[in-house]
């Protein structure tokens, strides 16, 4: 979404993290190995995970920051002069800190407490930051909340509890939306969804789809598409 295209160096430690633990979801498709498939028939995917751990990097840790490290691609922050962001994976959030994953550990062993009390005080953190910053003078403000995707792992199938969630978003919204001004452009987005995989100690992993929706009637057919909307919208577009 920041660059517009996909990035061979950050998407290919996710690929060969996916490969080796031969896990089965529906974003990356990927030739799993013999010796990789006969160990998923073998060992559960929480002992492969743990193997995965020690033979491969994390690819959030090793990606978190790439685009600002490198700066080898231009993103919809470099068409703005007045830009602010709570960290976006791969532009300075790492998603994947040990009291993550150590709380995704304890939910998958049925203790979701650690990992619910993370997420929404993570929430909390990144809302506040989101009206802080719409006091400001900025052009661009792209906001980001890791908390959905957390949680939405294990509540894929508790649809009451996840509709709650859901509610509260929405009034986040209207609230967003009532701080704005009247030209000002609104975009909500997924890179992609949620839905129930059997075998999954979490019950749930993302989907090939996603969700947007703006405040100007403009449709995406895919997430890189928003960097060209939102390029769009500055003064140094270039179409």
């Amino acid at each position: 979404m920041l660059t517009g295209r996909k990035i061979p160096e950050i998407e290919e430690p996710f690929i060969k993290r996916q490969k080796f633990i031969a896990n089965k979801g529906n974003i990356t498709k990927v030739k799993t190995p013999w010796y990789v498939k006969l160990g998923a028939k073998i060992l559960p995917l929480s002992i492969r995970k743990r193997i995965g751990d020690a033979m491969t990097p994390d690819p959030f840790k090793e990606t978190y920051d790439y685009l600002l490290k490198t700066r080898k691609y231009r993103t919809i922050f470099d068409y703005f002069e007045k830009t602010w962001t709570n960290g976006v994976p791969s532009y300075g959030r790492n998603v994947s800190t040990p009291e993550i994953k150590e709380a995704m550990y304890k939910a998958v062993k049925g203790n979701l407490k650690p990992l619910l009390e993370y997420a929404f005080r993570t929430y909390e953190t990144d809302r506040k930051a989101l009206f802080e910053a719409l006091e400001g003078d900025y052009e661009l403000i792209f906001w980001y909340t890791p908390f959905l995707d957390e949680i939405s792992h294990f509540l894929i199938r508790k649809k009451l509890k996840l509709m709650n969630v859901y509610f509260d978003l929405n009034k986040l919204v209207k609230n967003v939306s009532e701080k704005l001004d009247e030209d000002d452009v609104l975009y909500i987005i997924s890179d992609h969804g949620m839905e129930p995989i059997p075998g999954d100690p979490r019950g749930g992993d993302h989907s090939d789809h996603g969700f947007f929706s703006s405040n100007t009637g403009e449709t995406i057919k895919k997430p890189q598409d928003l960097f060209e909307l939102v390029v769009s919208k500055s003064r140094a577009y270039y179409p």
